[in-house]
């Protein structure tokens, strides 16, 4: 879905509207993700988090 016409307070909305339990379970399934990629791809991806 494209939702690029959404004001930042309608995103902010439809975004509060997601159930804590789902965010958990989204956070949890990115963090396990990326628990499997190669160390060179998770040190490149530290260097970019803390350049930004």
């Amino acid at each position: 879905m494209n939702f690029g016409w959404e004001s930042e307070r309608e995103k902010l909305l439809r975004y509060m509207k997601i159930p804590p339990k789902k965010k958990l379970e989204w956070l949890r399934d990115m963090s396990e993700f990326a628990a499997t990629l190669p160390k060179k791809t998770r040190e490149i991806a530290k260097k970019l988090r803390k350049s930004t």
